[in-house]
């Protein structure tokens, strides 16, 4: 009987042998999908950020042309007021100056 009974627990602790290998294996293979899907989406993100900055800087190159001609525009329109009107001109100048200098002299 106890013949019986080591052939049974023997082949137990094959079976279980058996089991714990095969969840070995299952993990490594899991781990291995994990890392793949991972790794996949790192690029997904990396490409979607790369195009977000892409568009980004597209705008911001766009909106400093139409500000650079905004500022030419307003230094053109500027520019030929003061040769229209150069007496007027010059008075702004002097009252702007005034106040400035009446605010920085009451510190």
């Amino acid at each position: 009987m106890s013949l019986f009974k080591r052939d049974d627990s023997q082949g137990q602790a094959e079976r279980i042998r058996g089991d714990i290998h095969d969840i070995g294996e299952q993990s490594r293979a899991l781990g291995r999908d994990l890392r793949d899907e991972t790794a996949d989406a790192i690029e997904e993100a990396r490409l979607r950020s790369e195009e977000q900055y892409a568009r980004a800087a597209a705008e911001a190159r766009r909106r400093q042309r139409r500000l650079g001609r905004s500022t030419r525009r307003s230094l053109d329109e500027c520019d030929r007021y003061v040769r229209n009107h150069p007496w007027r001109a010059i008075g702004a100048a002097a009252a702007a100056g005034a106040v400035i200098g009446l605010l920085l002299g009451r510190r």
